[in-house]
């Protein structure tokens, strides 16, 4: 990887896998000093995948329903729990808030987590979405967070898509390097990598994600170097509108990919039909 030899970047080692597992009651979920640094955002968009949910549920200890994000798991809790009544179905995944300018959230839905003792606040600041309100909360709930786990979609219409891969790229970059972003959509995991090398843990045994990756160079011009992959590259020049790595394929447990500017990775995650 000769054209980063001067870069002098700091490295990273990243596993994708790691929330899409089942959490084990051993399994640490803290940052050395005992407090938890594993959040979880989920955005207002469709979540009909309970299992998905509840894994990323499982893993973070601070959890924020963004707005009309609580109207989406009520009707998931209550459509999956048809056997108990709304109450009980509510507890079973409550968040620690459900926060944003509130203007999409339903009156009943409201009403009902208030009734179980849910907090719900109110940010009414027109100049940042309910995506930006919920990454400030956690900051400010979570001062040592180290991963927000984001669960929204980029399907539907392309501008809402655009739009909340342009937030995650804000949002990570107004935050300390080591507060790293992950979004969860309906069939993929993604991440912003960072100027310099990245190491990614990819085992394909385990079930959990396919061979499909993409690098992305959303955010502006790259030059990158990849290992692992079935079409790797070397000092590669790659921008929006000119050559580009996508629809690549995994074929090492353990991949490497080095760039010069902020890029986004994303890979597919296995989805049960």
């Amino acid at each position: 990887m000769s054209y980063f030899k001067k870069a002098g970047h700091v490295n990273a080692e990243l596993r994708p896998t790691k929330y899409l597992e089942e959490r084990s009651n051993s399994e640490a979920l803290s940052n050395g000093s005992g407090e938890s640094s594993i959040a979880l955002i989920v955005l207002n968009s469709p979540v009909t995948d309970h299992e998905y949910f509840g894994r990323l549920y499982g893993h973070a200890s601070f959890r924020i329903y963004a707005d009309g994000a609580a109207n989406r798991i009520y009707k998931l809790l209550t459509t999956q729990h048809t056997g108990l009544g709304w109450k009980e179905a509510l507890r079973s995944a409550p968040p620690d808030v459900i926060h944003g300018d509130l203007d999409s959230l339903d009156s009943t839905v409201w009403q009902r987590y208030n009734e179980i003792g849910v907090e719900v606040s109110k940010d009414s600041d027109q100049y940042s979405t309910d995506f930006g309100k919920a990454v400030k909360k956690v900051i400010e709930r979570l001062p040592r967070v180290q991963d927000v786990l984001v669960l929204g979609s980029i399907g539907g219409r392309i501008d809402q898509g655009i739009g909340l891969l342009g937030e995650l790229y804000r949002e990570q970059k107004l935050r300390d390097p080591a507060v790293r972003l992950w979004l969860f959509s309906e069939a993929s995991v993604s991440t912003i990598l960072q100027p310099g090398l990245t190491t990614i843990h990819t085992p394909l045994k385990k079930g959990l994600i396919t061979p499909n990756v993409g690098i992305l160079p959303l955010y502006g011009p790259a030059v990158i170097c990849t290992e692992g992959l079935e079409w790797d590259v070397q000092d590669w020049p790659t921008e929006m509108g000119g050559q580009m790595s996508t629809s690549n394929h995994i074929v090492e447990n353990t991949i490497s990919i080095q760039t010069n500017n902020d890029i986004l990775f994303t890979v597919e995650r296995v989805v049960d039909s």
